[in-house]
């Protein structure tokens, strides 16, 4: 187990590590030795500028060990491609799985970072061939590939789209169900599940609609839905250069509210 700390301005947080576990969690680290609560999740869960993200306070609110395992920028391969958070997940009491995005995540037209999945590492061949004229060298990240292959042929790119939507779903039930406790899947995000912005690469969770969500209904226990605006910096803590960042994320209201919304089906699910 390692511990560090880094700055975000007033924000001193403490990153740490889980058994053998490559990723780097939000700390302070929590222990796992007994009943717990696993919180799963991207940027939000991490929620690098909020003083107390959800899973500390649902911790608080319900008296049991809440783990934040929120990673920045996380799809669903970073939990599969990691044997100890498999682990992990098999020993949790409940699981809460903030619905990530789609296109962070290794497919039939492109591979990701497995533990940073929102790095671009380089396409396939079907997608060389879809988008020939595409050079791939200057793109780094997925946002950025996903607005640059719409911006080139939107036809096309609902190809790369479609691929995105249906492994997306096959991982996310792959995910669901390795778990042993009960799972609750939590929409996280400032727009609702049928908003029509979920066609758009810029619209978090990236091309997640209403449908994708109740495919997994059968697969889970609950699912719960939170939709706060973002921008709102009130509360949150980061250094002058972060403010646009901060801006992007959800803030301290949006975590109260999740939190709130969890208790109740969390502690149904623990009892």
């Amino acid at each position: 187990m390692k511990t560090y700390e880094t700055s975000t301005g007033g924000l001193r947080l403490t990153s740490c590590t889980y058994g053998l576990s490559r990723l780097s969690f939000r700390g302070p680290r929590r222990p796992t030795d007994g009943p717990f609560v696993a919180c799963l999740g991207g940027s939000d869960t991490f929620a690098r500028y909020v003083p107390k993200p959800y899973p500390d306070l649902i911790e608080t609110a319900i008296g049991e060990v809440c783990v934040n395992f929120g990673c920045q920028a996380a799809g669903p391969d970073v939990y599969l491609n990691d044997p100890a958070m498999r682990t992990l997940r098999r020993d949790a009491a409940a699981t809460v799985l903030q619905i990530p995005g789609a296109a962070n995540l290794s497919n039939a037209f492109y591979r990701v970072h497995p533990r940073r999945n929102d790095r671009f590492v380089a396409p396939t061949n079907k997608l060389k061939m879809l988008f020939p004229e595409v050079d791939f060298a200057e793109i780094s990240f997925t946002g950025h590939l996903i607005s640059r292959l719409n911006a080139v042929d939107e036809a096309r790119f609902a190809l790369v789209r479609t691929a995105l939507q249906n492994t997306w779903l096959h991982r996310m039930i792959e995910l669901v169900e390795d778990a042993t406790g009960p799972v609750l899947l939590l929409w996280f995000a400032s727009r609702t599940p049928a908003d029509e912005g979920a066609m758009q690469p810029h619209m978090e969770p990236v091309f997640v609609t209403a449908d994708m969500v109740e495919a997994l209904r059968d697969h889970v226990d609950d699912i719960i839905e939170v939709v706060h605006k973002r921008g709102t910096l009130e509360g949150m803590s980061f250094a002058p250069l972060d403010t646009l960042a901060a801006g992007d994320a959800l803030g301290v209201d949006a975590h109260m509210a999740a939190a709130k919304a969890l208790r109740t089906p969390l502690m149904h699910a623990l009892s």
